[in-house]
Order: structure tokens, then sequence, then C-alpha cells
């Protein structure tokens, strides 16, 4: 490997904290609130897709939106990382935002992160034996990994989250992760969309997820 091509060397609670205060919480630039804007214009461009969306509260739909560039973050993580430093990684989100006085963001997760979970084994049917092997398999190398980072000293909350994002590649490859977090906004935003207001929001939630994604590739983590 060339000396230009060597990753840069981040402690792990840096990088988070950069990420998470440039590209998630209360960004400005020049006075302006890029996060709100690029919700507005996301909202509108919807809208224009499908009219209902429309009615989609504001602050509502902007909140949904940052919960989801949280989650996107911690499985595109264990994506780019693996396993690894994953349950740190998660419990660290958590401090973090306690710091913050934002638990309402950690605790507001919980339903991206069981869309996750269910994009996971969701090509997969309990009525076949291929299904129930796959399904057995999932479940039980998230099992070992909670027991294995909880026996860690880890928390147990932020080592559920971290390990229901364990071997959802494929699942989110084949667009089966975006296809449950684009129905978890809707269903918390009271609002179905048609198929063209559909493929603007899953193309911004692959956006989040591959903007995360291009900044863990340009680094080493550190712990």
């Amino acid at each position: 490997m060339g000396l230009f091509s060597r990753k840069q060397k981040v402690e792990l609670e840096d990088f988070c904290i950069d990420f998470y205060d440039k590209y998630i919480l209360d960004v400005e630039i020049a006075g302006v609130d890029v996060g709100d804007l690029y919700c507005q214009t996301l909202k509108r461009s919807v809208a224009e897709a499908d009219a209902r969306f429309g009615d989609v509260n504001e602050k509502v739909f902007l909140d949904e939106f940052s919960l989801i560039r949280f989650e996107l973050f911690g499985l595109a993580w264990i994506h780019q990382f693996g396993d690894k430093h994953a349950a740190k990684q998660s419990e660290f989100t958590m401090h973090y935002l306690g710091g913050l006085n934002r638990k309402d963001i950690w605790d507001n997760l919980v339903p991206y992160n069981q869309a996750i979970v269910e994009s996971s084994v969701l090509g997969y049917s309990g009525k076949t034996r291929a299904g129930r092997f796959q399904i057995t398999f999932v479940n039980g190398m998230r099992t070992r990994l909670f027991d294995d980072w909880f026996g860690k000293g880890f928390d147990p909350t932020a080592v559920a989250r971290a390990a229901n994002r364990i071997l959802t590649d494929v699942a989110w490859d084949k667009g089966w992760t975006v296809y449950c977090i684009l129905r978890t906004l809707c269903n918390r935003t009271d609002c179905e969309v048609n198929e063209d207001g559909a493929e603007v929001l899953i193309a911004a939630i692959r956006g989040l997820y591959d903007g995360a994604r291009q900044a863990m590739k340009a680094v080493s983590i550190e712990v």
C-alpha cells in the first residue's frame, strides 16, 4: 500500500463525535440549519411525487430523519468494521446522547433498530428448511454476541442495539433493510407514499448510509 493510500488513524470516540456534530445534530453553515433545510427540501420532493406527503408535519419528519441518520450510522459501522468495535460504538452513542440531554433520541431509535432486525430475515420463511436454518443462525449469532459483549461489561441496551445489526449485509444489498426503514418512517409519520414518493425517500436513505460508509472507509479506528 502506498504512502498516500494509508488510512487516517482516529479514536472511535473522536470519529463518532465529529460525524454526529457535523452531519446529524444542529449543523449550521452561515447561520443556516443544514439539517432542517435538507429535510424541508426532501419533504417537498416527496410531496411533488405524492401530494399526500405534504400533510406530514415538518418537525416530525425532521425528527424522524435524525433518528434514521443515527441508526444508519450504526448499520454502516458494522458493515464497514464488523463486530469488533460495534458494542463500544453503540454504548458510546448512548452516553453521547445522554450527555447532551437527548436520551429521547436514543429511546426513539428502537423502531428503526427493530426494522433492521426484521429486514435480516425478511426473505426467509419459517415454513421452509432453508428459512428455518437462516432464522435460527441469525438469532443464534445475535445471542452469542450479546452474551460476549455483555460479559465484557458493556451496557445491555447498547449491546442489544449493536447485535441487532449483525448479518444484515445481504438484506441491505437486496433492499430489504431500506424497505423496512421506509415502512417504519411511514408508520411513524402516519402517511403512506406511492411508488414515486418511495423512490425519493429510498434514494435519500441510501445516500445517508453511503455518506457514513464513505467517511468510515477513510479511517482506521483505534480504541
